[in-house]
């Protein structure tokens, strides 16, 4: 909400993170969609489970 709830100047900083949070964020909310919906991380990552 550039403008409203942030100022465009801040937003455009060489120190701003916005746009590192906006692409770690769907990664985490897909990761966390996948594990609700019962899926198995071990198998998507062709992790073998510990024995």
């Amino acid at each position: 909400n550039r403008g409203v709830e942030l100022d465009s100047e801040i937003a455009d900083s060489d120190r701003s993170v916005i746009l590192d949070q906006v692409t770690n964020g769907l990664a985490v909310r897909m990761a966390v969609l996948f594990l609700i919906s019962g899926g198995d991380p071990s198998k998507e990552t062709g992790d073998k489970p510990s024995t």
